[in-house]
């Protein structure tokens, strides 16, 4: 049965939160190097693939979250199979392992407004917590290019601080719920359709 988060009509000028983890829940990223290569591997796929704009991203040990933005139907599917198939292709010669090491394709999600964008960047940004990790120490993730300490040109954080009238107002809405996690993936998936 197929996933409800997974995407079948793709639309132009149009922003997803894009995911993926892996196979049996395990560990994709196994020691620092691994975080490089994936993050690398998004910035060369970002310049083939300029149709592409990536908004936010959070590496967590077995699973990846992206807010992406596309001006273009099919960038998205071409970038998501860019960037999977170049880091499986790492990963396996890396660790001498061969076979799928996602869970499948990745899913992704429409995001349709001003609200969903920010409670998708929020999701994204405070989703260490959720593994007990602390979100604002969390070297994997666009957090300091939102701060404005590591403007790298990979990440436009503008769509998102643009909703705000100053970036200090868009910590203090990550900072105001300190359980931003929905009890179950089913009321993750009605907070990120708007149901």
């Amino acid at each position: 049965m197929p996933s409800r988060n997974e995407i079948k009509d793709i639309v132009p000028d149009s922003i997803y939160h894009a995911y993926n983890r892996g196979v049996e829940r395990r560990r994709i990223f196994l020691e620092t190097r691994d975080y490089h290569r994936f993050l690398a591997q998004l910035r060369q796929s970002l310049h083939r693939e300029p149709s592409i704009e990536l908004l936010a991203y959070c590496l967590m040990p077995n699973h990846f979250h992206l807010l992406l933005r596309q001006s273009e139907g099919l960038g998205m599917s071409r970038f998501m199979q860019r960037v999977s198939i170049a880091y499986v292709m790492y990963f396996n010669k890396k660790y001498r392992r061969v076979g799928p090491l996602f869970q499948g394709k990745y899913k992704a999600a429409s995001v349709i407004d001003q609200h969903q964008l920010m409670e998708a960047s929020r999701y994204i940004h405070l989703n260490p917590e959720r593994a007990g990790l602390d979100w604002h120490q969390h070297a994997y993730s666009s957090r300091r290019q939102y701060l404005g300490d590591l403007p790298d040109g990979t990440v436009n954080p503008a769509p998102v601080l643009d909703l705000f009238d100053k970036p200090e107002d868009y910590w203090y809405y990550l900072n105001r719920r300190r359980n931003p996690f929905p009890s179950s993936s089913s009321d993750l998936e009605r907070k990120t359709r708007g149901a």
